[in-house]
């Protein structure tokens, strides 16, 4: 009954110490690289750093107890990040104080409906929809991501993303005005962690980056030629809230709860799924779905952003070496200690940096292939092609809308000549 109701308690009940050592080892290693990410993903999101390093915390711990993945690495993704800031900045603009609590409103919509989906048959739902549909989505977001990323390394104010053409166009008019040191940091930046993702085994060139250039700004105090900065992160433990309920912005953010809720369990479950398969493992879709819905009702409770498992942190939890859900266990604790102790320690840290890690995460998810295969696999390509297209110049969540109706329109083409034949 226990390994039914909370997989990761009835794990920790049979623990083998003979585990606690790649436990360890991967807890530590993730949290390195879960840190700058979080600050990163909650810029993505259009919220202070601190929505993001909490939604590290106690979501990522509800997560590891009623979910049945060992390794999967819940919290702030960029996908999700930047579908939270499409979705609401919409709605309100980011400045106003309607923002933050439209964002955890949605949190805990998103929350709600994976728990829903945990309680009925939903499997040949996510079946229907074509991977081609999902590949091209998350090439397009990636892309935009990326794109955004270009204030900060540029160091001008860009307006936000419309379309693909816009958004170039907008680049163009402020290339005049880009601060030099700025851009120094964040192309270093990126070449640097190139370099070392060559050199080494394990995802530490993040961690060097936010060390090594919060160093540089703090001894050249480059902050003063116009380098932007986080600035004070407070100090503290994630306090209880509650969102604020709204019947009008509850209607308008449902649709995009939908598709952030659908989308972020894709993602968690197709790593989560490759990494049980390799190890032989069984894992629980139900499972998976309510311990994802339970992670983001929690962090719509303590005032962070919507979150979900993640590809890197996931594969580097994997890579170090764990073999249980202590290991985010652990990177729990490491992340509360850091927020009680030594956000003043990131106080120099330089924007452009957590650009430049973004882009590089992100990088790794445009697949451009299915364009050019259309020839040998054309409806896989339409698919993709249609998908990718529509989130670049239309939107990120009307391109999601048009890959599924497309999916499912050629699904139900298919089925009705198989009948008739």
């Amino acid at each position: 009954m226990l390994e039914k109701i909370l997989p990761g308690v009835h794990r920790l009940f049979h623990y083998k110490s003979t585990y606690f050592t790649g436990d360890l080892t991967s807890g530590i290693i993730v949290t390195i690289l879960f840190i700058p990410q979080c600050i990163a993903y909650a810029a993505i999101a259009g919220v202070p750093p601190l929505l993001g390093l909490y939604a590290a915390t106690f979501p990522l711990l509800i997560y590891s107890l009623f979910a049945s993945s060992k390794y999967l690495s819940v919290g702030p993704v960029s996908i999700v990040s930047l579908m939270v800031f499409t979705g609401v900045s919409a709605l309100t603009p980011q400045e106003t104080s309607d923002y933050i609590s439209l964002v955890l409103l949605l949190g805990l919509l998103i929350g709600i409906i994976q728990l829903l989906f945990s309680m009925i048959h939903i499997e040949p739902l996510f079946n229907i929809i074509s991977p081609a549909v999902i590949s091209g989505f998350t090439s397009a977001v990636a892309i935009i991501i990326g794109l955004n990323q270009l204030e900060a390394i540029m160091g001008v104010e860009l307006a936000p993303y419309t379309n693909l053409y816009y958004f170039f166009l907008e680049i163009i008019k402020n290339v005049s005005g880009i601060n030099s040191y700025t851009l120094a940091i964040g192309v270093g930046s990126i070449l640097a962690i190139l370099i070392m993702n060559r050199i080494f085994s394990l995802s530490i060139a993040p961690f060097l980056i936010v060390v090594v250039s919060t160093f540089m700004v703090f001894l050249f105090q480059l902050h003063q030629n116009g380098v932007s900065i986080i600035g004070n992160i407070p100090e503290g433990m994630p306090s209880f809230t509650f969102p604020t309920l709204s019947l009008s912005y509850l209607k308008s953010l449902l649709p995009l709860a939908l598709a952030v809720a659908f989308i972020s369990f894709l993602e968690s479950y197709a790593i989560a799924k490759s990494l049980a398969d390799r190890e032989e493992n069984s894992l629980n879709v139900k499972q998976e779905l309510r311990g994802l819905g339970l992670a983001n009702v929690t962090s719509s409770f303590i005032g962070a952003i919507p979150v979900a498992g993640a590809f890197s942190r996931t594969a580097v939890n994997y890579k170090s070496g764990a073999k249980t859900n202590l290991s985010s266990m652990i990177t729990v604790f490491l992340i509360l200690i850091t927020l009680l102790f030594f956000t003043d320690l990131l106080f120099y840290l330089p924007k452009s940096s957590l650009a430049a890690i973004v882009i590089v995460a992100v990088a790794s998810l445009v697949n451009l292939k299915p364009i050019f295969e259309l020839g040998s696999k054309p409806l896989y390509g339409i698919l993709f092609t249609c998908t990718f297209l529509a989130s670049l110049f239309i939107g990120v969540l009307s391109g999601l809308l048009i890959g599924i109706f497309l999916s499912i329109l050629i699904v139900t083409i298919r089925n009705r000549i198989i009948v008739y034949v």
